[in-house]
Order: C-alpha cells, then sequence, then structure tokens
C-alpha cells in the first residue's frame, strides 16, 4: 500500500513537472518592435485611428492585442483580434476613438499583448511615435468642439437647394442654435473643402468667406448661407472623396476657445452634393 502510494505521488510530480515544463515562458516585446499612430483621411469622419505595429526582428509575431491608452480620451481604443506582423514589416490596426477628454495632463501609451514565433507570449506597454501630430490635432478638435457646442449647435440643413442644368451655384445653409448657456461664440469665416468652393455674393469663387456673425444665448438661431460650386471637375473627385462635404468654419469664444471646426452634412445632402458636383461639371 505505501509503495503504490508513494509510486502515485512520484507519477503526479512527474506531471506537475513536465506541465510547467510545457507552459511557455513570459516574453519581452524585443526593441525592434516599435508602435506609432497616424490618421487616413477616412479615418476622421469615422473617429478612428491607426496604430502602426512595425517589426525590426528577423522574425515574424502576432499581435492578439492592442490598446491606446490615452488621457485625451475616455476610455482606451482596443484592437482585439490577432493580427501577424511579418519580420521586418508593419501592419496597422484600426481603432475607433472614444469621448474626449478635456484639459488633462498628456499621457499616452499603447499596450501590446503579443506572441513571438516561438510560442512565448507577453504584455509590453510602450509610447507610440506620433509623426503628424495627429493626437494633438484630434484632441484640439474634440476639445473646440465641446467648447462651441456648449454655446451653440452648429448642424447643416436637410437639403441643399440647386437646379440641374442650370450650372449655377448650389445654396447650402448651416443653422447655429444658441444653448442659452453663458458666453458667445463668433463665426468669423467659412471655407471652401478639397470638392466644393465657396463663391461670394458677387459670384466670385473664395478661400475665406467672411461670417463675422455673433450668437449668444440673446441672439436667438441664425443662419450661414453658403453659395458652393465644384473646386475642380475632376471625374475620380467624388468616387474619391473623403473630406469633401465637411464644411470649416473659423470660430471663437468668449471663454478662449479658438480655431476650425468641421460641420458633416447628412446621406441625403451628400448624396445631392455629388449630383450637383456630376450635373455642374457635365459629368456622366
Amino acid at each position: 500500500m505505501i509503495r503504490r502510494m508513494l509510486r502515485l505521488a512520484s507519477l503526479v510530480l512527474v506531471t506537475v513537472a513536465l506541465t510547467v515544463g510545457c507552459s511557455p515562458a513570459v516574453a519581452t516585446l524585443p526593441t525592434e518592435v516599435t508602435v506609432s499612430v497616424f490618421q487616413n483621411r477616412f479615418d476622421y469622419s469615422l473617429r478612428q485611428l491607426e496604430l502602426k505595429v512595425s517589426n525590426g526582428t528577423d522574425a515574424p509575431l502576432t499581435v492578439t492585442r492592442a490598446a491606446l491608452d490615452s488621457s485625451r480620451f475616455a476610455t482606451p481604443a482596443v484592437w482585439d483580434r490577432p493580427q501577424v506582423v511579418p519580420a521586418g514589416a508593419a501592419r496597422d490596426l484600426r481603432v475607433q476613438l472614444t469621448e474626449p477628454v478635456c484639459g488633462e495632463p498628456v499621457e499616452d501609451s499603447v499596450v501590446l499583448e503579443f506572441t513571438l514565433d516561438d510560442g512565448r507570449t507577453g504584455t509590453a506597454t510602450l509610447v507610440p511615435s506620433d509623426e503628424s501630430g495627429r493626437l494633438d490635432a484630434i484632441n484640439a478638435e474634440d476639445c473646440l468642439g465641446e467648447a462651441v457646442a456648449a454655446i451653440a449647435t452648429i448642424a447643416a440643413a436637410d437639403a441643399v437647394e440647386w437646379m440641374p442644368g442650370a450650372r449655377a451655384p448650389a445654396t447650402l445653409d448651416l443653422i447655429v442654435t444658441p444653448t442659452g448657456a453663458p458666453g458667445t461664440l463668433t463665426v468669423n469665416f467659412a471655407k471652401g473643402t478639397v470638392l466644393l468652393s465657396l463663391v461670394d455674393a458677387t459670384g466670385v469663387e473664395v478661400y475665406d468667406l467672411p461670417v463675422d456673425e455673433l450668437f449668444d444665448s440673446g441672439s436667438g438661431p441664425g443662419v450661414i448661407r453658403l453659395s458652393i460650386i465644384p473646386a475642380r471637375c475632376d471625374p475620380h473627385a467624388v468616387a474619391e472623396d473623403k473630406r469633401g462635404t465637411f464644411f470649416p468654419l473659423e470660430v471663437e469664444t468668449s471663454l478662449g476657445a479658438a480655431g476650425r471646426i468641421y460641420v458633416p452634412v447628412s446621406d441625403e445632402v451628400r448624396s445631392s452634393l455629388y449630383e450637383f458636383f456630376g450635373d455642374y461639371c457635365g459629368l456622366p
């Protein structure tokens, strides 16, 4: 009986030793693996960001999860699908940004969960590079948008006016509605886009259209009327368009926020603007 118990104990010890011996060791991320951030033009309207994972080693690795953890956003932006990054190559992981946070000290990091080619796994925290300054730009746009929205909402009208075959400017109204909160909002200029230019009251194409309108709790709703023509008649312009229907406004508030905001249009208005573009340019 004692011998049997000893044999069983020995088997248990051997099994434990073999199990421990087969478990992959915790891996350290090679220093040749780096992370950077950037945005493509079509990412802007979708509020997405690209995490570029570059593998400078001579062996592939798999990113099993990547999370941008930034004080600029309410919660981390996460990629959670396995992605192999070949040796000497890079892969772009698109993440969805969450609600903005304003006024906090800037802290940005990317947490990578990974598996090396030999099966070892690990987790590493890296500070991403941002050569184009997109994190700063996104945060500035987010926080300016919040400052503006506290005083007034700005929205494109539900329809754009244009006459088929007339080859005349289209008209789109931007409706400004004060919220009743303290402070003032001044819209200094409206601007054209890469797809659509603005024209002034005399029909002359302009880069900046002066608006110089102030809105506050006592002003009531207002309208900024835009007269629009195509910026060019490139037949590929609409097919390749990413930001051509986001109309820029140069604004400032009495609380010190200033800069450029972008007013989007509805899907219906976007479709109508594309039709206007083709009609005005005589495109099929």
